[in-house]
């Protein structure tokens, strides 16, 4: 295909094409991410390792070991720069999966674009900056919410001013479904929490810039395996958000705006090689209604429930796309649901009930709602994963027409445990040098003047002027977050279990004997459903369950174990650093003279590891492949209590 052929065919192009890329440091994520635009990619879609994500920088102790995995690890504007390295910013659709350490991550790329000439009117991708999500599902919260809902909101009002083509916000029904939620629930929480940052914008910029703000509102949602709800789910989506932005705003024609990513948590271990089908199909209902169809797609990897996917799995999701894009024709014809009389009574069923949903999430107000939505979604996730154990929901592969098909081999790109912990040694060695040669007073200056925006309850000062100017002296994303957490009372830890009425039985029969479990997540991952659904089914085993929290350093979790005289410390992992938890919490352990605690570790760990964690010491280990809680909790009852001295 010439050039100018390919450039037509990219004009005709009804979405962008996305795959979810970063890992190691900046260089590496630069070079994976000219791969994928040679191979076919029209925007990035930025993954920030879980460091960057909580606010903490690569030589942070509590991330130890986490450094460069599950994303790219940027501690200052320089990373960033690399990051961008030879990427036309001015030309690119830049998403940003960011949340908590949003407006700071913003600065960066906004420092950069100066740097390479590209004016911010031109810029055009998106922030995701939706923290309510992150209270109730994601897990990488930092601030008490009053401060996550300013800050969401300061940047929205910065961008919409300063960088008008830009998505502020990206409110996300993606995670609510990923977590439990049903079609109406997906969009009644993530429409309650767009209306909710809309009504605390409104009274602070005039009519103009609101309506602006208005339209630039985004949505990151999700499509799941459901073919008829989920397509009546995507047309609701965009009905639904028009009435309400002319019912509530007084504001017509409003475009509903949004990117994809299908459903993760249909993805299994077993027969990873059925995940390529189901990726497909969950494909269908964002595309195929021409009134109904997202602005950009991103694919996992068929193999996300063992490990991050390697470049020929990032390759297979883009080819994927284009295969439904170019080849199956859906692109050439109009809507091909209008009238039907299925399709349009499920619509309206769902946008009645989603309406419902988001109006009250909007009268219950933000830090409110946190509770709310945490609450239903426990409910929700027991009750499928009830459905799952009982069979009433088929998985195939997992409680129905089981056996491995054999077609797929383990990943090209195996986890080189080496490699990682140089990138690691290496991150930290260059943050601490950068802080070395920056202008110390400078900084100083610039981060007074951040912390008292941060701390001024007027918000006449703007926390986003103070972060660009506190990213150009070279501050890093760890001093940013410590800064605001120091004017602010400090980070915000929510609580892991919440429930709204009474949870469907998990387990069906009791522990033998009195057993006391501490169960939390080692490392920054904040993904805790497995936790929840674990914690209740031990309870309800008749197990006393004390809850480390999450985000817990090994240190905090043994300190935890000795203090409640535990005999199970259980340990969730899914950031890749396992066999160091395992390793530091043994030793931490046998050095406290409490090598009887019983220690296991579950979360997404590769085969090849769950061996050479028993050899160690750890008494059992959980991956995605054990699905059933009533297995996991009879193995856990197993071990015993400890001896009574």
């Amino acid at each position: 295909m010439t050039d100018a052929e390919n450039k037509q065919t990219r004009a005709r192009e009804p979405w962008i094409i996305r795959t979810y890329a970063g890992f190691g440091d900046a260089r590496q994520a630069n070079e994976r991410f000219h791969q994928n635009l040679k191979a076919g990619q029209r925007g990035l879609s930025i993954a920030f390792d879980l460091p960057t994500q909580n606010g903490y920088d690569a030589d942070a102790e509590v991330a130890a070991g986490e450094v460069g995995k599950a994303g790219v690890s940027i501690c200052h504007w320089q990373d960033m720069e690399a990051l961008l390295a030879d990427i036309p910013l001015a030309q690119i659709n830049t998403s940003m999966t960011i949340n908590a350490t949003a407006p700071f991550l913003l600065a960066a790329y906004l420092v950069v674009a100066d740097k390479h000439g590209a004016p911010w009117t031109e810029l055009r991708g998106t922030t995701q900056n939706d923290l309510l999500k992150e209270y109730v599902a994601r897990g990488t919260s930092i601030f008490e919410p009053n401060l996550s809902l300013r800050l969401s909101t300061e940047l929205i009002r910065f961008t919409v001013e300063r960088v008008p083509n830009w998505n502020p916000v990206n409110c996300c029904g993606y995670h609510y479904m990923e977590s439990g939620a049903g079609p109406a629930e997906e969009i009644g929480y993530a429409f309650g929490n767009a209306m909710m940052l809309l009504d605390a914008l409104r009274d602070r910029v005039d009519a103009g810039a609101f309506e602006r703000t208005v339209r630039r509102i985004s949505f990151f949602i999700n499509s799941g395996i459901e073919l008829v709800p989920e397509i009546c789910k995507i047309r609701a989506y965009f009905a639904l958000w028009r009435e309400l932005c002319q019912s509530q705003y007084g504001i017509d024609d409003v475009a509903f705006r949004a990117g994809c990513q299908v459903r993760s948590l249909s993805l299994t271990e077993q027969q990873p090689e059925v995940n390529i089908i189901r990726i497909a199909y969950e494909a269908l209902p964002v595309t195929i209604s021409a009134a109904a169809r997202v602005g950009a797609l991103q694919l996992p990897g068929f193999r996300e429930a063992l490990a991050l996917p390697d470049q020929a799995e990032q390759t297979l999701s883009l080819r994927t796309q284009q295969v439904l894009m170019h080849e199956t024709g859906i692109t050439e014809y109009g809507d091909i649901f209008e009238g039907s009389k299925v399709i349009e009574k499920l619509t309206g069923e769902i946008a009645a009930q989603a309406r419902k949903i988001a109006t009250e999430l909007r009268s219950a107000g933000y830090a409110r709602s946190i509770g709310i939505v945490a609450g239903e979604l426990t409910r929700a996730l027991a009750e499928r994963q009830r459905k799952i154990e009982s069979g009433a929901l088929v998985q195939v592969g997992v409680n129905a027409f089981l056996g491995e098909i054999g077609l797929a081999g383990p990943s090209k790109e195996d986890f080189d445990s080496s490699a990682q912990a140089r990138t690691e040694s290496e991150r930290i060695a260059a943050v601490q040098a950068w802080r070395e040669r920056r202008k110390v007073d400078e900084f100083e200056r610039v981060r007074a003047l951040l912390g008292r925006a941060a701390s001024d309850s007027s918000q006449q000062l703007s926390i986003m002027d103070a972060t660009i100017d506190f990213v150009r002296a070279g501050g890093t994303v760890g001093e940013w977050t410590e800064t605001l957490a120091q004017a602010n009372h400090g980070r915000y830890v929510p609580p892991i279990l919440e429930v709204r009425g009474a949870l469907p039985p998990l387990v069906a029969q009791k522990a033998p004997q009195r057993m006391k479990i501490a169960l939390g997540k080692a490392g920054l991952d904040g993904h805790i459903n497995a936790v929840k659904l674990l914690a209740h089914a031990l309870m309800q085993a008749g197990m006393e369950v004390v809850l480390a929290g999450f985000k817990q350093t090994v240190a905090q979790m043994v300190e935890t174990a000795l203090q409640e005289d535990v005999d199970v410390l259980a340990i969730s992992s899914l950031a890749g650093a396992h066999m160091a938890i395992a390793e530091r919490t043994l030793a931490m352990l046998s050095r406290r003279g409490a090598s009887d605690v019983r220690v296991v570790i579950g979360g997404i760990i590769p085969e090849p590891d769950r061996p050479r964690l028993l050899a160690k010491g750890v008494r059992a280990v959980f991956t995605p492949r054990d699905s059933n809680l009533g297995q996991i909790v009879a193995r856990i009852a197993e071990l015993g209590p400890r001896a009574q001295v």
